[in-house]
Parts: structure tokens; sequence; C-alpha cells
């Protein structure tokens, strides 16, 4: 049971759910019945509640307390056997008759309504309203969502979702709660043509002769895949870490605490000023996510090309060029990241962006940071030393000489307090040369992140605002000043809550139009 009002309408929705819900919404209808105490096991008591789709799907996080285990429980509109067995007919009858239907529409759902109503009178069959709208809810989730993960790849609190095999529960990982089993298990039966079908919607094909996969979602989530248990003895397997419809912005990593203002304003002046950095880290570390949040600091007008196996960076340029790897297939010659970097650097960027360094396209683009390109990528290391172990030894092959171009780095991790999962930026550090005697790789360790109070502390003078000062012809003083004027604009933004993409990216380029009259505007004054 829900209240019926307006607000729920307010949820962030898929398109496809929209009409529904506001049909639900004016016929009143309040109860589909979710059945929530068939889930919960006697052992265990509800820790929170939560709709994704007002009406039709619902999430009811419970735990244990003997164990300290918790369980995500999606929880859908219970049917009957004959009303489930009927829509089972419905289905398959929908799907002969959508497939005839011109490919160029693109009103499906009111394709699907349309169908719905013929075939219903073409059975001569009397269902109540709210039947109609379970019917229908399954109908459009097929169709049009993910079937019967949808639910879990609509939760905008999910990261990942995993499924290690046949009869296996799916397991999730909560932003809040962390890892849980859900209450969805796809027996043996359904799993491999359920598979099937989500490799089709990222375009891609998986088979028993070629069984692994990596791809992208329709709503750009990354897509892994195992197919049958040729090499995988419980079976097929999939793995879905989430995309976000609205990607992260250097606010957010303020009131995140991945970084503080000032380290945020650093990284704005390093961009703006074409200087290279890297950000590193292990894995689930968050570091494409800060490398696309620290990119909305790109000047409006300047080229830009990023690299990617699967696409992640979302950028508001117009002038970007968006380029993925290809996977070779029956003979073919695929495109790696070497050859798209080899193709980038004809094209004259001002910046280039790769989402993460594995291979031989390391060589290149340190290549591209000496000849004047401002460059930034992601790299799978846990510090400095790591990092420029991983580079000059085998595949990266990058000579020491070369690594000085690289201006910063800043190292993320992934941090568990209290049972809630938080990223933070624990080292940034400067390279500023090779010491011509030892050969050893000078570096200036800048922020460090103190985890005892969860702080973090400047280090020392930044090597590179000098930099910037003598290439300005500027005075240190007065680099470090503007240093502390952005900062100040960042925690003004903060305070105007201007933390959504599109209007952080609009705010910035007003400050690169007019300082003085973008302070002004949010509520702030010249310093």
């Amino acid at each position: 049971m829900i209240a019926n009002n307006s607000e729920q309408l307010n949820l962030e929705i898929p398109m496809y759910y929209k009409r529904l819900v506001q049909l639900a919404y004016k016929e009143n209808i309040t109860d589909l019945d979710l059945k929530l105490e068939n889930e919960i096991r006697k052992e265990e008591i509800v820790l929170e509640k939560y709709w994704i789709i007002p009406y039709f799907t619902q999430v009811c996080i419970v735990i244990n307390p003997e164990t300290n285990r918790k369980r995500y429980l999606l929880l859908e509109p219970v049917l009957s056997e004959d009303i489930a067995e009927f829509t089972n007919v419905l289905y398959s009858d929908m799907k002969r008759i959508l497939a005839y239907k011109s490919e160029e529409s693109k009103d499906k759902i009111s394709e699907i309504f349309d169908v719905f109503e013929k075939l219903i009178d073409s059975y001569s069959v009397e269902i109540d309203g709210a039947t109609k709208l379970k019917i229908i809810y399954y109908l459009i989730r097929n169709f049009l969502g993910f079937g019967v993960i949808d639910g879990l790849i609509n939760d905008n609190q999910i990261e990942d979702i995993s499924c290690d095999g046949y009869g296996i529960p799916i397991y999730i990982f909560h932003r809040i709660h962390g890892n849980m089993a859900t209450n969805i298990a796809i027996p043996e039966d359904e799993l491999d043509y359920f598979v099937l079908v989500l490799c089709q919607k990222a375009g891609k094909f998986v088979s028993h002769a070629n069984p692994l996969l990596d791809a992208t979602l329709p709503d750009g989530s990354r897509l892994q895949v195992t197919y049958g248990s040729e090499i995988a003895p419980r079976g097929t397997s999939f793995t879905i870490r989430k995309f976000r419809a609205n990607p992260l912005t250097p606010i957010d990593l303020m009131r995140f605490g991945t970084m503080n203002a000032e380290m945020i304003a650093y990284f704005w002046m390093l961009v703006e000023n074409k200087m290279n950095f890297m950000v590193i880290g292990e894995t689930a570390s968050g570091k494409t996510t800060t490398l696309n949040a620290l990119m909305m600091f790109i000047p409006p007008d300047s080229k830009v090309v990023s690299i990617e196996d699967t696409r992640e960076i979302a950028l508001m340029h117009e002038n970007w060029i968006a380029e993925v790897t290809k996977v070779g297939f029956a003979g073919e010659e695929g495109i790696e990241m070497y050859d798209l970097l080899r193709a980038a650097l004809r094209q004259r960027p001002e910046y280039i962006i790769v989402g993460e360094v594995r291979g031989r396209e390391a060589l290149t683009l340190f290549q591209a940071m000496s000849t004047g390109h401002a460059t930034y990528a992601t790299l799978h290391a846990g510090s400095v030393s790591q990092l420029i172990y991983r580079l000059e030894n085998e595949p990266l092959n990058v000579p020491r000489i070369m690594i000085q171009f690289l201006d910063s780095v800043v190292v993320q991790t992934l941090w568990i307090h209290k049972g809630v999962r938080k990223r933070r930026a624990i080292d940034v550090s400067e390279i500023f040369g090779v010491d011509p005697t030892s050969k050893e790789m000078l570096v200036n360790p800048l922020f460090r992140w103190n985890p005892y109070d969860d702080s973090f502390v400047q280090e020392s003078d930044s090597k590179k605002l000098e930099k910037i000062a003598n290439l300005s012809g500027k005075e240190v003083y007065e680099v470090i000043e503007e240093l502390k004027r952005r900062a100040e604009y960042l925690r003004l933004l903060d305070r105007a809550n201007v933390s959504e993409f599109k209007s952080f990216v609009k705010a910035i380029q007003q400050y690169y139009s007019n300082p003085d009259k973008a302070f002004e505007e949010y509520g702030g004054f010249e310093t």
C-alpha cells in the first residue's frame, strides 16, 4: 500500500513506465498486491523500503540479526497462476505482431497499449482494471526493459549486478548497504536465453564458440558475460556495472568527501593550462568517475578526443570526438586503443582523454604529452611508485625520461567506513623531472588524506603553480590567489546547490567568460 499523491510521480523513472504510472495514479489504484510477507523469512527484520516504480516495483531490504546478513527483496505485482499463463500467451502473440511493426516507429509504448487492447478484444475476455495494469507492467518490462532484472537496473542505489550461474541468487552492491543477495535467481533453462537478449540489447553476440564478451548496454552500463558451462562450471554468468545517467560533478566529489575544494581548484588550474595528469587506484576506487568530473573544467570551445574500451566519459562539449575500441569478429581485425590514439593525434586535439591505459598505447600517450597535447587517463596502480613501475615495464614500456611529462598524479582508494563504501583521493603528487645523478623520479607530495579524521592536508607548495606563473607571466602569489578564488567559487556553487551536470558546466563556462559576473550571479562577491 502506498500513499496516493502526486509526490510519487516525481521519482526518476524510465520513460517507458511513465504512462503506466500516470494511469495507475489517475485510476486511483493503491494496491497491486506485492505480497511482501511471502518474501521475508521469519528470522529477518525490515531495514528499509522504497519505491523504484511507484505502484509496481518496490525494494525491501531486510537483515538477519543473528548473522548480520542483509537481503535485497525486489517486489513486483503478484499474478495468479491463470493470469500468469495468460500473460505468457499475450507476450508470445504480441511479440509476433510487434515484429511486423515498422522499425521506424518511435512510440513503442503506444504500440504496446494498442496491441494489448486489440488482443484482449479478440480473445473476448474481461479483465478488471488492476489486473490489466499488472499485465501491461510485465509486457512493458519484458519488451522495453531488462526483464527480471529491470528493477535492479532502475534502482539508482545499485552500483553492480552479478549473476554467478544457474539458479544462484543474483547479488548486487548497494551504495548504502553494500553487497547483498537478492530474491532473484534465473534457472538454467532461462539464463542462457536471457543473456543472449542482454547481448542483443548491447548490439553484440555471444556463443559457445565465443563465450566471453565485454559490451555496453544502451544506458551506458558495462556488461561482462561468460556464456555456457565450458569455462564456468556453475553456468552462464554476467556482471553489470551501472552507469549514472547524470555524471558526478566536482561539486559531488566535494560533497562525498572524495576531494576538498582546494584540491579540485588545483586540478581546474591544471586542466585550463593543459597540464597532464592521471587518476590511479585499485579496482572500483572510482577512477573514471573522478576523471570524468575533472574533465568538466575543459574550456568550452577546446577540441577534445576521448578513447575508451566502453563508453563512460560524458562531456557537454560540442567540439568532442568520442571513440571506442572494436573487437574483431569472423576474421576481421579489431580496432585497439593504440590504433585510436594514433588516429587521434592526426585530428589535432587540444585535449586527449584515455579511459584506461593497459597496453602499448601508453608509449603513444606519453609521446602525445611530449608534443604539447593535454592528456588525461586512468591506470590500475595503488601508488605513484607502482605507477612508475607499471609504466616502465611490460606491456607499457614507457622510458623514464618520458614519464616526467606527466605533471600530476591523484591516487584514489575505496574506503569502507561503518559499512558504507566511500571513495577518497588519498594522495596527490607532482612529477617534476628526473634526478640527473641518481636517475630517480623527482616527486613532490602535494595533498594527503588523513584517515583518522577524514580530512585532507596540503604537505608542500605546488611546483606546477610556479610553472603556470612562469608560462603566464604572472607572479606565483597571483596564481595562488586565483586558486583560492576558484576554491571559494566551488564552495559558492555547493551552497547554491549547483551540482547537476549541465548546470555545473554552465557555471564553469560563465567563470571562464567573466569571473566577477559569475561570482555575483551565484551570490558571491569579488575577493
